[in-house]
């Protein structure tokens, strides 16, 4: 499996917060199956703002690490960007690692709060050859009173990015019903831990994967967990399945 969602990288945001958490959460990233892991932790200007370069020299010193420790995972870049208006000139600027400095981007809406300009930054990303990727849109309140939304973007050329634990509940009852509507749905494209800690979110794989595959199936979480993901890093074009509009009394 290829961690799509992370935030490892050590004291740059509300993820790991030092060398040692870092190398623990990678630890269990590996018992659980992962072979490999995209760093995307946050950039939000003003708050998290640690540039490409530096992200780079980070994941070469923990790599360098890993293989002293024995651990076999490969750490690739990334970022799980707040949403902008110009997420493409921080894209060009270097701020913001697109996914192993390819062609796609992955980034965060509000939780709460639908953005007007959404449409303009998803564009303003496609002008310059980047492929948008919207992180877990589960957990979006927007999304919850309406999935179908979803179906406009992906038409548009977004692609959407599922935790893991949300099919087994861990984010609230609203959160799990969404998740296996967008997955039931043709909506969700990549899977990804979301993983902040240790001893969290690595150490529940086995329920999280038997969960989402009792929703889809083998072959498909195979699909969402690897076989995309690595187009991703690869920079490959994504096969879309149409998505299927959800009824309103779904269940």
């Amino acid at each position: 499996m290829i961690d799509f969602h992370s935030h490892i990288l050590p004291g740059i945001d509300d993820g790991s917060r030092d060398i040692e958490e870092t190398y623990e959460m990678i630890k269990e990233a590996y018992n659980a199956g992962f072979k490999s892991i995209i760093s995307t932790s946050h950039y939000i200007e003003g708050s998290y703002e640690c540039d490409k370069l530096s992200r780079e020299h980070m994941i070469s010193e923990i790599e360098q690490g890993l293989k002293d420790k024995n651990i076999d995972v490969k750490i690739y870049p990334g970022t799980e960007a707040y949403i902008s208006r110009d997420l493409n000139l921080l894209v060009k600027e270097n701020k913001i690692a697109t996914i192993n400095n390819g062609n796609y981007l992955l980034f965060e809406l509000p939780m709460n709060t639908k953005v007007l300009f959404l449409e303009d930054a998803i564009l303003n990303l496609i002008s310059i050859g980047v492929k948008p990727i919207i992180a877990h849109p589960e957990r979006y309140t927007f999304v919850q009173e309406d999935p179908n939304m979803l179906i406009e973007l992906i038409e548009k050329g977004v692609l959407f990015q599922m935790n893991y634990g949300s099919v087994s509940g861990i984010y609230g009852k609203e959160v799990k019903k969404t998740a296996i509507k967008l997955l039931k749905s043709n909506m969700i494209h990549f899977l990804g831990s979301d993983s902040h800690r240790h001893q969290s979110i690595y150490t529940k794989m086995n329920e999280f994967k038997d969960n989402i595959i009792k929703v889809v199936g083998e072959d498909r979480f195979e699909k969402l967990s690897e076989e995309n993901p690595q187009k991703v890093l690869n920079s490959e074009e994504i096969e879309i399945e149409r998505p299927i509009k959800i009824k309103k009394f779904f269940f």
